[in-house]
């Protein structure tokens, strides 16, 4: 299958990219290496290395064909050093956020190593890997590891989890985005994850060119792997060096309000106005909305009222007018004096304690509610 050209950045969609430099003559495929009678068939390729001019976002443009990974198989599992870092940060990720007993799914688990790590910590532990080879490896540990690639479209199966790692594999994504929300369509609300990246502080300080390479399509700063997470909706709760200063870490949740349902509060908002409004007329009460501003004329046109008797503003520049779509007309406070109502809704939210206040100076007897998530009555 055919490798795809971005020519804008793949974080924040700008057109503008800068050549950042070149390397000549790198080679083709770094994970692959070759029996003595497949020589010569991996070819060395120009690579060109750019830099957004918006977000500072480093990039490869050329991306691998989208089989690349189907059977890759590269791993840090053998190194003795690796393992011990790998236990140590899972075992103060599932600490640091209560994750003992917790379903957590590792995201291109690879041979299922950093499984081992979490399950040792404490935590219930699947992972998910596109390569064959690789997941063979991790069933071998009987792991279970699902096959596939994570989008928005495809979230992981056996969800919806309570956190997520994914190491070493948002560099390779050629669709940061529609990764990053697949991986939250797999998660419940309020749950964390870590996501570990090389760090491009410690490619440009040490000047590694040969940090670049072909199947690392994106290059992350801690700057932009925050913002890589908090575009697609995860609060960055950390972001910190690992492995002496080679990855950058982040920790991160995703927000409890992903799962607010607006549509429901809206209707839920409307149907207590409605009652509150239906109440007083059935009871021959009087009832007037304080506010002309933006959240009350939101508030009435909405809601489709009938049977409010003014609206009450001190902008004078409002007052003798008409809202809009519910046509109430407006008036100054002193139109309780002539014309007293039974009871006033607040939406001006902003001047509620100074309205309150005015009230009680020309001892308003009446109800006094306030437009919030449940209105609440006052007085």
């Amino acid at each position: 299958m055919k490798s795809k050209t971005y020519n804008y950045c793949r974080l924040c969609h700008n057109e503008e990219l800068d050549l950042f430099f070149e390397i000549h003559n790198a080679s083709g495929n770094i994970s692959r290496m070759l029996r003595k009678d497949q020589l010569g068939l991996v070819k060395p390729i120009d690579l060109k290395v750019y830099k957004c001019s918006r977000c500072g976002f480093v990039q490869l443009n050329e991306t691998l064909e989208d089989d690349f990974y189907d059977d890759y198989l590269m791993t840090s599992s053998f190194s003795q050093q690796m393992n011990k870092y790998q236990q140590d940060q899972a075992s103060s990720f599932v600490k640091k956020f209560n994750l003992y007993h917790k379903e957590i799914v590792d995201v291109g688990c690879g041979d299922g190593c950093y499984i081992d790590k979490l399950k040792e910590a404490g935590a219930d532990a699947v992972g998910i890997e596109p390569s064959e080879k690789f997941r063979n490896e991790a069933l071998k540990k009987e792991h279970v590891a699902y096959p596939g690639y994570v989008s928005k479209s495809s979230p992981v199966p056996g969800g919806k989890y309570d956190g997520f790692v994914t190491r070493q594999v948002l560099e390779h994504v050629p669709d940061i985005h529609d990764f990053l929300q697949g991986i939250r369509a797999s998660l419940n609300p309020g749950s964390f994850g870590l996501v570990e990246v090389p760090s491009l502080e410690k490619a440009l300080k040490d000047k590694r060119f040969y940090d670049f390479f072909s199947d690392h399509l994106n290059y992350f700063s801690k700057p932009t792997l925050k913002l890589a997470l908090e575009i697609n909706q995860f609060e960055v709760l950390d972001v910190f060096d690992g492995m002496q200063d080679e990855y950058n870490i982040a920790y991160v949740r995703t927000r409890e309000n992903d799962g607010l349902d607006m549509q429901s509060y809206l209707q839920s908002i409307v149907n207590q106005i409605n009652t509150l409004v239906s109440k007083q007329k059935e009871t021959n009460k009087k009832i007037a909305i304080w506010g002309a501003g933006g959240k009350g004329v939101s508030v009435m046109a909405v809601s489709k009222i009938e049977g409010i008797s003014y609206v009450i503003d001190t902008d004078q520049h409002k007052q003798n007018l008409y809202t809009p779509v519910r046509h109430f007309p407006i008036y100054s406070p002193d139109i309780l004096k002539t014309q007293p109502v039974d009871t006033i809704l607040i939406t001006a939210l902003a001047y509620k304690d100074e309205i309150i206040r005015q009230l009680k100076e020309i001892e308003f007897k009446g109800e006094i509610y306030l437009l919030s998530e449940n209105l609440i009555r006052v007085q």
